[in-house]
């Protein structure tokens, strides 16, 4: 959900651009990036109702289902109560953008997010062949210290329309400081519950520089082409109006909000 935040913040910036002739020319892209990014932060822990955006800092679910089945697999649970703080505290440590080539560089980072909430599961896991059972209640108490984003894009001419633009060599890095988990499973004692939080707080920093040489193909197969086909829309100059004139709306909705 979050792994993802600048192209979050793109992603919703060109879902409903359109071409506009309002001139900006004396807002640059950079410019325009960092008036768009800095209005996403003070709007989103109101939402903006408006455009369908709804309140995402905090971020809340307050129960979803789900049954997964799949060999010897097969799990029934629901998460509860999910509340993720945070998400409006980020900080854009630099950014970049040339004109002349169109690469732009951000480094944006996440000093802190929690995770509360709770979630069950029942069933069985299939670990060499064999059916495991499983049975958790959880309450969620994850910490995040200093996410960071670090990365790099081109913009080059969309491969369906001449007048369009596309993201061309998308580079993401992203490292994690810290993750303190606090869970508690009602049916492990507190030793037990100790050592899995231990264990899920090496595990997630090892998973974090395990899973870097896989980040850039699966945005490239699941995210970019989403991005890639709103931009063939439009051209540079209506994609920065249209950052700066969103900011504007956003600031206009004055949200007072302390997420």
């Amino acid at each position: 959900m979050i792994a993802k935040v600048f192209l979050l913040a793109l992603l919703v910036a060109v879902a409903s651009a359109t071409p506009v002739t309002q001139d900006t020319s004396m807002v640059g892209y950079r410019k325009a990036m960092d008036m768009f990014l800095d209005a996403w932060k003070k709007m989103i822990p109101c939402g903006f109702p408006s455009e369908n955006i709804p309140v995402l800092a905090p971020l809340t679910t307050d129960f979803y289902a789900f049954n997964y089945n799949n060999g010897e697999t097969n799990l029934v649970g629901n998460v509860s109560n999910i509340r993720i703080l945070g998400l409006n505290n980020f900080q854009v440590l630099s950014g970049s953008y040339d004109p002349t080539t169109l690469r732009a560089t951000f480094d944006v980072m996440f000093p802190e997010l929690q995770i509360l909430g709770s979630y069950e599961v029942e069933g069985t896991v299939g670990i060499g062949g064999l059916p495991l059972p499983i049975r958790q209640s959880v309450l969620i108490n994850k910490k995040l210290s200093d996410w960071r984003f670090v990365g790099d894009y081109t913009f080059a001419q969309s491969l369906s329309n001449s007048n369009g633009l596309r993201l061309a060599d998308f580079n993401l890095q992203y490292f994690v400081a810290n993750v303190q988990a606090a869970n508690w499973n009602k049916f492990m004692d507190i030793a037990t519950n100790n050592y899995f939080n231990s264990f899920i707080n090496s595990f997630s920093l090892l998973f974090t520089e395990e899973i870097q040489p896989y980040v850039n193909p699966m945005l490239e197969k699941s995210l970019v082409p989403t991005i890639n086909n709103l931009l063939s829309n439009v051209d540079m100059t209506q994609l920065t109006n249209y950052l700066a004139m969103q900011a504007e709306m956003w600031n206009s909705a004055d949200c007072k909000v302390l997420a």
